[in-house]
């Protein structure tokens, strides 16, 4: 079986009766959408693997050894790279740490990261226009520092924004949801 393929079959199980946040779409969707995005960007098979995979370690019992037995090093390593390692930190320590190790990020890591974030945005910008701005009570922090986290990393990828489109797209992105990157 191909690696993406059985990135999808593990994801599936993984995030089984998940959803996303204050919504009952299957949270699936959300790791799917980032893997195709990825392949669209012509991605290699490990990063849109990763990406399929991006949030088993955080959300999910999946482990890195089972994701190394299962896909090998490299891509568990890149669902390391897109994970949120310490819960124990205020969620404003655990956006700076993501922000902070943009600058010396591989490639790779990159492309899975900015593909999360990316679908993410599209998806806050598809429920605000379907609800308006009460979906921002669903997230941990509300839309100012929700703004703060995504300007932000657009503003770390900026010396990168040439080596992959997606980057491009998501500071597109910040301006239609937010109306501005600067703050």
């Amino acid at each position: 079986m191909k690696l993406v393929e059985k990135a999808i079959i593990f994801a599936a199980m993984a995030h089984k009766n998940q959803t996303r946040k204050g919504t009952e779409t299957p949270y699936v969707t959300h790791p799917f959408a980032v893997g195709m995005m990825l392949q669209g960007a012509g991605c290699s098979e490990e990063v849109v693997a990763a990406g399929i995979l991006h949030d088993t370690l955080e959300d999910t019992e999946a482990t890195y050894d089972s994701l190394v037995k299962e896909f090998g090093a490299p891509v568990a390593n890149l669902v390391v790279a897109a994970s949120e390692n310490d819960k124990s930190l205020s969620w404003e320590d655990r956006k700076q740490h993501t922000i902070d190790g943009l600058k010396d990020a591989s490639m790779d890591e990159l492309q899975v990261i900015v593909a999360d974030k990316l679908h993410n945005l599209r998806s806050i910008r598809t429920d605000l226009e379907e609800h308006g701005e009460v979906i921002w009570g669903r997230f941990n922090r509300g839309k100012q520092k929700q703004h703060w986290y995504y300007a932000s990393i657009v503003k770390a990828l900026a010396p990168r924004k040439d080596a992959f489109k997606l980057i491009g797209e998501l500071e597109k992105e910040v301006r239609k949801v937010f109306g501005f990157v600067e703050l």
